[in-house]
């Protein structure tokens, strides 16, 4: 899954009006909408970080559509 800040997330960023351990701050300035959560968690977030994140609609998860694709097999020549 690739999640990316809401609106919510992106003024709590800039005014600091939830109460974020540093923890789920650094997850939340990570969170950009291309890389995906694993990503996040190898940058040191726990999962209970990414779940409180969701749980206070500061990030969601992106539509398949907006997710970044890889390109198929070459077709015949």
């Amino acid at each position: 899954m690739i999640p990316a800040k809401t609106p919510a997330g992106l003024q709590v960023l800039k005014d600091r009006s939830v109460a974020l351990s540093p923890r789920q701050r650094t997850a939340l300035i990570l969170i950009d909408g291309k890389r995906r959560i694993a990503e996040v968690l190898q940058a040191g977030a726990t999962p209970e970080d990414i779940e409180r994140l969701f749980a206070l609609e500061l990030v969601q998860a992106t539509a398949l559509a907006d997710a970044p694709t890889v390109p198929g097999p070459l077709g015949h020549r």
